[in-house]
């Protein structure tokens, strides 16, 4: 394939995957806890390991790829008045057991299940500091460091972690992070207050995502003028030395 044409089409991939994923983003702007994730662009170099390349295989031997990275800066913050809806103010994360282990979450809507142990939304149990939290029938206070009570008795103290480096955790929907295999283990957060009450909403931008929408459209289609143009030429060019 032509060196340009498959330059070009990695840069038509590319703005793909990144509309991809800001499509992801707009799909949860009402997703409580929810993360976006930030769409960049890095160039790749086919020549760049190979010996004897010249500047100008270099040059052409090129791809732009599309990656993501999380922003997991705070949302905005719902009062909801619900016993059972929490919001974490700082670098924290709720312990979730799932069937394929444990994940971490800023997803505060809560909920009792048949068994009455405290849940997210999705039924995976939230545990506490020695495992799962069951909620016997009461009043349900939550205080700012995560201790539970029911009608003034303590029951549990949510096991609230964090993560020296939170951009090594990967999204696995629902609100759920895991962390990138290699990461560090987490550690028990320090200055994160709980607001009972309260609902972390998402941090999406669904104004700033808009723009960012219309942008990559139109570099999609600048690119894509750029191969018709290269192949007309080339069509053009085998034409006239066929007709000689």
């Amino acid at each position: 394939m032509h060196s340009g044409i498959s330059t070009a089409y990695s840069g038509l991939k590319a703005q793909m995957d990144a509309l991809d994923t800001l499509a992801n983003n707009l799909a949860n702007v009402n997703t409580a806890g929810f993360k976006e994730q930030k769409s960049f662009f890095r160039a790749l170099n086919l020549a760049m390991d190979a010996s004897g390349v010249s500047p100008l295989e270099s040059a052409v031997n090129s791809l732009v790829a599309a990656g993501s990275a999380l922003n997991l800066s705070q949302g905005p913050v719902l009062e909801t008045h619900r016993d059972l809806d929490i919001a974490l103010e700082g670098n924290g994360f709720l312990t979730i057991e799932t069937p394929q282990g444990l994940r971490y979450t800023r997803n505060g809507s809560l909920t009792r299940n048949a068994n009455s142990v405290l849940c997210t939304e999705d039924g995976f149990p939230v545990l506490g500091e020695t495992g799962k939290i069951v909620l016997s029938p009461g009043k349900v206070t939550i205080n700012q460091d995560g201790q539970i009570k029911v009608d003034g008795n303590d029951v549990a103290r949510l096991k609230l972690v964090s993560f020296e480096n939170p951009a090594a955790l990967s999204c696995e929907g629902h609100s759920l992070f895991l962390p990138s295999q290699g990461a560090e283990n987490p550690v028990p957060a320090s200055g994160v207050a709980v607001r009972q009450g309260f609902q972390e909403q998402s941090n999406v931008n669904p104004v700033m995502a808009t723009v960012r929408m219309v942008e990559i459209l139109r570099h999609f289609e600048a690119i894509q003028k750029s191969v018709n143009l290269m192949i007309n030429d080339m069509d053009a060019k085998a034409i006239e030395r066929l007709g000689r």
